[in-house]
Parts: C-alpha cells; structure tokens; sequence
C-alpha cells in the first residue's frame, strides 16, 4: 500500500524530472521543484535535504523504472529465445529514449557542469549494469537446459556481462554513430546465439 508520502515524494521527483528536461539539474533549484508541486521548499525539505539529493533520488528512480520495464518484457516472454531477444530490445529502446533525456539537459549545461553531471551519470551506468545483469542471471536461471548441461554462477554472470556489454555495444553503434545495421535483426541473432549455445 502506498503511503501519502511516498506519492508527494514520487510527485516532487516527476516535477523535477519536468524541470530538468526543460532547464537542465544544474538551473534548478528547490524553489522551482516547490513552485512546480504546488508546496512550500520548507515542506521539500522533509523529504530531500537539498537539490543534488533530489536529482540523486530521480536518477535511482530512472535505473528503477528502466529495469523494471526489462524486467517485465522478460518474464512475460515464453522461452529463452524470447527472453533474451526482450532484454535486448527492451533494453536498446529504453536507453535510446532516456539518451535523448540526458542529452538534452547536456545542452544548458557549462562544462564545469557536464563534469559534475557526467560522474553521476556514470553511477547510473553501474546501477544499471548491476540490475539489469540480475534480471538476465535470473532469465538464464530460471530457464531448463539439457539434462547434461550446467552452468555455473561465473558462467552466468559472465554471460550476462557479454550480452549486456553486446546490446550497448549495437545500440551506441546505431544510434550515437549511425551506423546501418537493423537493431531488432541484431537482437534477434545475438538472442539465438545465446540460447543455442546454452542449450548445446
């Protein structure tokens, strides 16, 4: 059951979020997140001791909700094929999307600022890793393999690590530089490489 402070809380990280798409983290202060929900930065206060808190709590609820997004495309798959082709794709859509987020904050930033902003993004990058080579340990887990074939646990955080490390690898590719290939065929052929060698 959800708490009325957990909605303010959630309510004040959505009006930030707002705000930082528009003006970029470092122009904001907390009497624009007050102004923008509606309450006093005294009351802000009971919830975050300050702006770099909050734009720390946005960015956990970012990674939060982009592996909960892969996380459900994953479960709902079917097989390990399907499984693994969800957190590709999931995973390349979603960071295509946040990218033009975090690209647009960079633009009304200075570069002392883009430093600052960049050893943040970079935490989010390693939660990110961390959450999403969960979910894909777990998929690998949960899935039967042949009754002669075992995988240990270096095994699968290692493969987690190559897939994961594969899917930034095609979707900067594509998406930062251009390049022609189709990210949903490389998906797919990453995915089935995957799941025949596990089941081989």
């Amino acid at each position: 059951m959800t708490s009325q402070d957990d909605i303010i809380h959630q309510e004040i990280l959505q009006a930030a979020l707002r705000l930082y798409r528009k003006s970029g983290p470092t122009k904001v202060t907390m009497d624009n997140v007050a102004t923008a929900t509606g309450r006093s930065r005294s009351s802000l206060y009971y919830y975050f001791k300050n702006r770099d808190e909050i734009f720390q709590a946005v960015l956990d609820r970012i990674a939060e909700d982009v592996a909960a997004e892969i996380r459900i495309a994953v479960t709902v798959a079917a097989n390990l094929n399907d499984k693994l082709y969800a957190y590709c794709s999931t995973k390349m859509k979603t960071t295509a999307e946040w990218k033009r987020v975090f690209n647009a904050m960079d633009q009304s930033m200075s570069d002392d600022e883009i430093s600052k902003h960049t050893k943040l993004m970079d935490a989010l990058h390693k939660k990110l890793i961390y959450l999403e080579q969960g979910i894909l340990i777990e998929a690998i887990s949960q899935v039967g393999l042949p009754h002669d074939r075992s995988i240990s646990n270096a095994e699968q955080e290692m493969l987690a690590f190559i897939i994961s490390s594969a899917v930034r690898g095609i979707r900067r590719e594509v998406y930062d530089h251009n390049d022609p290939h189709d990210p949903k065929a490389a998906a797919a052929l990453l995915s089935g490489m995957v799941a025949k060698w596990l089941k081989s």
